[in-house]
């Protein structure tokens, strides 16, 4: 699936809402490689203790796949390039197929909220 340029603006400013400890947010919206996913995707990054030498890169990536959404948790590198993950690089959460952008968001969170939730348990 390939969105519009009016599209893509909208979509940004939901996941950027949805996710505003996240930033520098960017996309594709087209297949440039053998490595990358078709259509569009778009990711976030958020770093954990940037000040220090190996910091830990944590990605929110949203991609589009035939007519789904999904949602994507990963370090080290967005879900986009995924087909390159090196030593450390890790696939954390992901999404079942979602009708909407909307729906990937609540099912990502959702996820990660119960992650959260099993890790803080004492």
């Amino acid at each position: 699936m390939f969105l519009t340029d009016y599209d893509i603006k909208n979509l940004l400013e939901r996941v950027q809402a949805a996710f505003p400890s996240f930033t520098q947010w960017t996309y594709t919206n087209a297949s440039d490689d053998e490595r990358s996913l078709d259509g569009f995707a778009l990711w976030g990054q958020w770093v954990l203790y940037p000040e220090e030498t190996m910091a830990r890169h944590f990605y929110v990536t949203f991609a589009t796949q035939a007519e789904h959404w999904s949602g994507h948790l990963t370090i080290g590198q967005h879900y986009y390039w995924w087909t390159s993950a090196d030593v450390g690089d890790a696939h954390l959460l992901y999404t079942a197929a979602c009708a909407t952008l909307e729906e990937a968001i609540v099912a990502l969170k959702a996820e990660m909220a119960r992650l959260c939730r099993a890790l803080s348990v004492l």
